[in-house]
């Protein structure tokens, strides 16, 4: 019989993802490194991507935290919207870690807010390049290297299914990269590799709080049926809960986690 700290399977409770090798991209901030904390504090080894020198700082800060929690992370700069920096991100890890055992695809954004009239190539390729032509290039990468039983998680965004006027370009993307997640999730699962998407509504992050106006929050806030935006850890909790073993059975799936806002 499993002693009171033991689950049924002999996994720690306190500390579900330990031994486990997780990469988080994007995440020197806001939902991606509340992510990352997340995992860690399961017993996650992290692998703290960021984007460019502007972002090398809070990554090595978040890691630094982590560390001093008496988890293990590591930061790793590549940007995710170049092709041969994802492979070379990717490929690192086993070298270093030994394995990958979950990947959190959270890197996105420098989204275009225009209208389609108003929208030029070069808008339109800076847009898919990141959230659509990268994001397919590193799931790729992580249908190659996940180990069995691995698991790819895929943060999205309510205006995938959700736009409004001036984002076609960016809920585009978004909704291309859904679909490539619910193709590789039946591709991936002889494999016991779950494939799922977290699509989160308005979530309270600096970034956010920049781009969106007093009144638009209040909109959204009036609207949402729980009364309030969500916050990183909201989201951070479902990216945990599917990176478990106890989310076996879900596969495929676009979770809303957006307080009740249809």
């Amino acid at each position: 019989m499993p002693g009171p700290s033991s689950s049924s399977d002999g996994v720690d409770p306190s500390m579900p993802l330990a031994g486990r090798v997780a990469l988080v991209t994007g995440a020197s901030r806001g939902i991606g490194a509340q992510i990352a904390r997340r995992l860690a504090k399961s017993g996650a080894t992290v692998v703290v991507n960021y984007p460019d020198e502007s972002q090398s700082v809070l990554a090595s800060q978040l890691v630094q935290e982590i560390v001093r929690d008496g988890s293990i992370a590591e930061a790793v700069r590549a940007d995710v919207g170049d092709p041969p920096q994802i492979q070379a991100l990717f490929e690192q890890i086993p070298a270093r870690h030994g394995k990958l055992d979950i990947v959190v695809l959270n890197a996105g954004g420098d989204a275009v807010v225009k209208s389609i009239a108003e929208t030029s190539d070069e808008d339109f390729d800076r847009v898919m390049r990141l959230n659509a032509r990268g994001q397919f290039v590193a799931i790729q990468a992580a249908a190659r290297l996940l180990r069995h039983g691995g698991r790819l998680i895929f943060i999205s965004s309510s205006t995938a299914t959700q736009p409004y006027p001036g984002t076609a370009s960016y809920a585009g993307a978004k909704i291309a990269t859904e679909a490539y997640i619910q193709t590789v999730a039946q591709e991936l699962a002889e494999r016991g590799i779950t494939a799922n998407v977290v699509s989160p509504g308005m979530t309270a992050t600096e970034t956010m709080l920049s781009q969106t106006t007093e009144a638009r929050r209040a909109t959204v806030v009036g609207a949402t049926p729980l009364g309030r935006i969500a916050q990183t850890a909201d989201i951070a909790d479902v990216v945990h809960f599917l990176a478990g073993s106890t989310s076996r059975a879900l596969n495929g799936q676009v979770i809303h986690v957006n307080g009740g806002l249809l």
